[in-house]
């Protein structure tokens, strides 16, 4: 396989993620850009007083997994359901047909 033929297949894999876990992976880069760079340009640390820069990125980082994390499994009860609707028995793989 060449390496733009799986750079394909990475983006169409990445596109059928639902759309608030690709929101919250954006952020989660966008939040690893920002406290890099918060990182680089800071001077001295004069200690963790009030609510700094390195804190926002922080948040903006835990904010994104949360998003991820909420996309994923609202993808998974929604898939389930379809699954369960489908098929007579309801949820219950072992009931009476």
């Amino acid at each position: 396989m060449l390496t733009i033929e799986s750079g394909r297949r990475l983006f169409l894999e990445a596109a059928s993620f639902p759309a608030l876990s690709r929101i919250g992976l954006l952020l989660m880069v966008a939040a690893g850009a920002f406290d890099v760079i918060v990182h680089l340009t800071a001077g001295e640390h004069a200690g963790h007083h009030g609510f700094g820069p390195e804190h926002v990125a922080h948040l903006l980082g835990v904010v994104g997994m949360v998003f991820v994390l909420t996309g994923v499994m609202t993808y998974g009860a929604r898939r389930q359901l379809r699954r369960a609707a489908a098929k007579r028995g309801g949820l219950d793989p072992n009931a009476h047909r």
